[in-house]
């Protein structure tokens, strides 16, 4: 019955990330899907407002340089909050509380995840699996004499691959010195042992064991046919494995920091916030902002409808006003002809009254 964790596992060097120089860190919060959809988005926001309120905001018009700048400068300013109040329209004012809300979660999240990576103290294996060791053609280091070595010849290693050893001391100077200066990439022994090595302070800083890629039956007692004890030994066994007396033991005999293959290599490091979380965000922003649009777009068709229809209704009216204008003047251009010619009648029949009577007198 075995009396202890079983399986295979490695031992590897452990790099410390926060004591190496790492540029442009403060892209690793935000993949780079989330990166591209965040700055769409802003470009997007800056367009509807400047659709909205270039009709009527006198900040939005003017030349083209002024009005791509005011609308750009009005986006991501947001980012910190400092777009000030040259927003007139209440459908541009709806934009805008939605897009800072979006801004401020990114913001604060944002915020969270750079500070984790800033302040965690990053530790990661120099190895994370077996199948790179054999691409990279890497020496692996075993325990001599230990079954691990045909475990490796048939995992595919060639016997010039692999090098034994039998002291942890060992282990330790050939994980320091790499396959590149005479050492190995990494250890492969059982669990117990490798337990042993990184619960030792020396060594618990400095290496890290994998979980486990192959297991094992375990260590076990061995005893003589037929030996009476068997029994009663077996279901001790049990009784300190399943119960807190198995854990005690562990951590007495190898310390409060022992690994075991089921929390071996915590990630500490701070997963980079993806497109997946903030996607319902965005469709509602997209949304609301595609809603604004529309309706100013109403808006503007409406109002063009309905002054289009005014001057057709005000047409047929001016239009009747001026044919009575035109048929009142013709009347009275009517009526003074008459008159003329009544007048211009009685004046030939006066003269022509006069012009008899001189005649007559003078006869």
């Amino acid at each position: 019955m075995p009396y202890t964790e079983s399986g295979v596992s490695m031992l590897v060097l452990a790099k410390n990330e926060s004591e190496s120089k790492i540029e442009w860190v403060f892209l690793k919060p935000l993949t780079k899907e989330l990166w591209f959809a965040t700055v769409i988005f802003f470009l997007f926001t800056a367009l509807v407002i400047w659709i909205i309120e270039h009709p009527r905001n006198m900040e939005y018009q003017g030349s083209n340089t002024r009005q791509l700048s005011t609308a750009l400068y009005f986006a991501f300013s947001t980012l910190t909050f400092s777009h000030g109040q040259i927003i007139k329209s209440p459908l541009s004012k709806i934009v805008v509380v939605i897009w800072c809300f979006v801004v401020l979660v990114l913001v604060q999240s944002y915020t969270a995840s750079f500070s984790s990576i800033l302040t965690v103290k990053r530790f990661k294996p120099s190895v994370t699996y077996l199948d790179q060791l054999l691409n990279n053609g890497d020496y692996v280091g075993y325990q001599e004499g230990s079954f691990v070595n045909s475990f490796l010849t048939r995992r595919g290693f060639s016997e010039r691959r692999l090098r034994s050893y039998t002291k942890k001391q060992e282990y330790a100077e050939a994980l320091r010195k790499g396959s590149k200066n005479g050492g190995v990439s990494a250890i492969v022994d059982e669990i117990p042992y490798l337990t042993a090595i990184v619960s030792d302070p020396h060594y618990q800083k400095e290496f890290q064991m994998l979980k486990r890629i192959y297991k094992t039956p375990g260590f076990g007692f061995v005893f003589p046919p037929g030996f009476p004890l068997v029994h009663n030994l077996s279901t001790a066994m049990l009784d300190v494995t399943s119960g807190d007396e198995g854990s005690r033991m562990e951590t007495k005999w190898f310390g409060a920091e022992a690994v075991s293959p089921s929390n071996a290599i915590p990630n500490t490091d701070s997963a980079p916030l993806t497109l997946r979380s903030f996607s319902g965000l965005f469709i509602i922003t997209g949304c609301i902002s595609t809603l604004m649009l529309m309706i100013r777009f109403s808006m503007s068709i409406l109002a063009n409808y309905t002054q289009i229809r005014d001057s057709d209704v005000q047409s047929p009216d001016v239009g009747g006003r001026n044919d009575a204008h035109e048929e009142s003047n013709q009347a009275q251009n009517s009526m003074g002809c008459i008159v003329v010619d009544i007048h211009l009648h009685e004046v030939r029949i006066g003269s022509s009254q006069d012009i008899h009577g001189s005649v007559e007198r003078a006869s």
